[in-house]
């Protein structure tokens, strides 16, 4: 019997995957304030090394996003989501029981596994529920209550920090990744019938049968470099996730060596993943009415602006207002760079071309953690963060050029046919 798609009809389902994603949210949250403090405060390690446990976590996440992707297509998102809470296990048994920073890089390992087969899974399995009219509305409430879930573990775990030590919010995670478990073994299903729902109504679409012949390392390469809008939005999506390194890595630091308190700063860096948690309700079904690519540019330009206005002032509210500014940029380019893809994907293909995007996407990281980590420590917090903002603004110049507008049945017809 075909399924109904859309976020009414599914509802509890659809509720069971949102609270899921929140889980996913606070267990990354829980380290963004904390572990860059913790290198350079507690383990005494150099801006380089510091800055090693994104690129763990890029590292894991990056390729494993690839392998979910492709697998999920064939044993359905369910199983692939279990196994991504079970790999969460490691990690905080690391994070609580080793007392090292070695033990910290290889915790973020875990944590990028964790990530990219959870997180991964709670995007697809509702893509796969809401099919094509409400995709920009479903991506917007899953990166916005992930996000919501990083900006509350963010603030809270600089709370616990401040008055229980500086593990204190790893215990934190640990509850966390048992709840996300349970939920997800005992309350979420599979939505393979929904895809084949989905698949049986596009199924004259040259592109999408052009797409179902091509063998991974085909797949990779036509939606890394061949086509132009996909491939535009994988490297969007890595320097999204480049400038997401500062944030999350240097301007802790920075912010730091300006004696700013441990919890103003969780404070700061929580108001970025804050707004860009909660613009995402509104950013994603902006863009089922106005299009893809107009807040995409548009989100780089913003969350440029606000990277850059952070050094430019000073004083508490000044930096909040300004990690708004780039939390609301982020909200704009986050979930519509998922969309594009989306769109642009045959339903019974959607999880491995996604996991070929957040491979770039999150592969970012990794990048970050190296590259971000090489320029910080030759030029400092203040030239890197300016190093990143080009980059930024120069990828904004590359979207208009080559990417194309995919939301809209007619606009996706004339794509898919170039």
């Amino acid at each position: 019997m075909p399924k109904q798609h859309g976020i009414g009809p599914n509802l509890g389902q659809f509720l069971w995957l949102v609270a899921n994603t929140v889980l996913v949210g606070l267990t990354v949250g829980t380290e963004r304030a904390i572990v860059p403090l913790l290198g350079h405060q507690v383990y005494h390690v150099g801006a380089f090394d510091t800055l090693a446990f994104i690129a763990s976590f890029g590292l894991a996440k990056a390729p494993l996003n690839l392998v979910a992707g492709r697998w999920s297509d064939r044993v359905g998102r369910r199983r692939i989501l279990i196994g991504g809470w079970i790999l969460g296990v490691p990690m905080v048994v690391l994070l609580l029981g080793v007392h090292a920073w070695w033990a910290v890089v290889v915790a973020n390992v875990f944590l990028g596994a964790n990530q990219a087969f959870a997180w991964t899974m709670t995007i697809s399995a509702q893509l796969d529920l809401v099919g094509p009219s409400q995709r920009g509305l479903a991506m917007g409430i899953n990166e916005a209550t992930g996000y919501l879930g990083v900006a509350i573990a963010t603030w809270f775990s600089g709370y616990l920090a401040g008055v229980a030590g500086s593990t204190s919010p790893f215990i934190f995670a640990a509850v966390v990744v048992g709840i996300g478990f349970f939920t997800s073994l005992l309350f979420i299903r599979d939505t393979r019938a929904w895809v084949a729902s989905e698949t049986r109504l596009t199924a004259d679409r040259p592109y999408d049968q052009q797409v179902r012949k091509q063998s991974a390392w085909r797949s990779f390469v036509h939606t890394s470099f061949q086509e132009p809008t996909l491939s535009a939005a994988s490297w969007a999506g890595l320097v999204n996730k480049l400038a997401d390194t500062v944030a999350w890595g240097v301007l802790p630091l920075y912010l730091a060596a300006r004696h700013v308190p441990v919890m103003d700063i969780a404070w700061i860096s929580g108001s970025y993943t804050g707004a860009w948690g909660m613009s995402q309700f509104g950013t994603g079904s902006l863009s089922d009415h106005i299009g893809r690519k107009i807040p995409i540019v548009t989100g780089f330009i913003l969350l440029g602006a606000g990277f850059m206005g952070l050094l430019w002032v000073r004083g508490l509210w000044p930096w909040i207002l300004l990690a708004v500014l780039a939390g609301v940029g982020m909200a704009l380019l986050y979930p519509n760079l998922n969309s594009t893809v989306s769109d642009m994907a045959p339903p019974d293909r959607r999880g491995s071309i996604l996991g070929v995007y957040r491979l770039w996407r999150d592969g970012g990281y990794f990048v970050g953690g190296v590259v971000v980590g090489a320029i910080l420590s030759f030029v400092g917090a203040l030239g890197t963060i300016l190093v990143v903002v080009g980059i930024v603004w120069a990828m904004a110049i590359i979207l208009i050029v080559r990417m194309r507008e995919t939301h809209g049945r007619q606009k996706l017809s004339r794509v898919s046919e170039m």
